[in-house]
């Protein structure tokens, strides 16, 4: 447990060319709303911003190929970058002990704090119907697969619950002991990263916040808070528009949702629709 009240936050923001209309703004929202950061980090192969540090991608321990190679080739950004937050903390150097991973298309619109009296805060995932997602089952065993202890101290409470929302406190001491366990478990001398890849189901069965969370809330049960965010997930980044968001605490822009653009518009033409006739 961490005896600061108010402890120093760092930013990680690992960073992909497909997420620059939203990068600056995200640092931004970042050094505005979110209480007690320090520095802000954006993990990238190049530089794409001057208004946070770089980090080059390239001192890490792994790289693009070799992940490319141990899983075939196939998805390998999704499980790189998944990669890049978990190591952030071990890699980047004088980095806080606590490491806010921020999700390049994410931005803050209201003031956020992440400790309260020493103890980390989180948030909650708004996906529900999880038993039938074949996602959330995938990477629930493969959770179980590389750490079965996380499962059978799952708390009851948390069935069906997800922690991924796009943003994850991540501590150096928790991330050293779930490497720690998870390679023990394993046996075979391999580093983590290398598990976390040759155990997983099929190319996208891996869930690097939901691996943490789980994990914090099975064997660390002092070490956490949970207190909900009001946020939103959308397609396409407006800057012109986005004083529309300033109820919610933060927004995710999604590339993946952004050719649905069309039909987010008939479903607000329907709204109107519905309400006056």
């Amino acid at each position: 447990m961490n005896s600061e009240k108010n402890p120093v936050i760092d930013i990680v923001i690992p960073a992909h060319q497909k997420d620059l209309a939203t990068l600056d703004y995200s640092i931004a929202g970042i050094r505005k709303n979110i209480v007690g950061v320090r520095r802000i980090i954006v993990v990238s192969k190049e530089k794409y911003t001057d208004k946070a540090e770089w980090f080059n991608e390239a001192l890490y321990p792994f790289s693009f190929k070799e992940i490319s190679d141990l899983v075939g080739g196939s998805n390998v950004g999704w499980n790189y970058q998944q990669l890049l937050k978990l190591y952030a903390v071990l890699v980047i150097p004088d980095i806080s002990e606590n490491v806010l991973i921020v999700d390049s298309d994410t931005v803050f619109y209201r003031k956020v704090k992440f400790f309260d009296n020493g103890i980390p805060l989180y948030n909650l995932s708004k996906d529900q119907n999880l038993e039938n997602s074949d996602f959330h089952q995938t990477t629930f065993k493969h959770i179980k697969k590389i750490l079965p202890e996380i499962v059978e101290k799952f708390p009851a409470k948390f069935e069906n619950v997800s922690g991924i929302c796009h943003h994850m406190l991540f501590q150096k001491k928790i991330i050293q002991d779930l490497f720690a366990r998870v390679e023990a478990v394993d046996g075979s001398g391999d580093s983590f990263y290398k598990i976390f890849l040759k155990t997983a189901e099929n190319s996208f069965g891996v869930a690097e916040y939901n691996l943490y969370f789980y994990f914090l809330i099975s064997c660390h049960l002092e070490n956490y808070k949970i207190r909900i965010l009001n946020y939103k997930n959308t397609a396409k980044f407006q800057p012109l528009k986005e004083c529309l968001r300033r109820k919610y605490d933060y927004c995710s822009y999604h590339s993946y949702m952004r050719g649905d653009e069309k039909t987010f518009g008939k479903k607000i033409l329907n709204k109107i629709t519905n309400i006056f006739f």
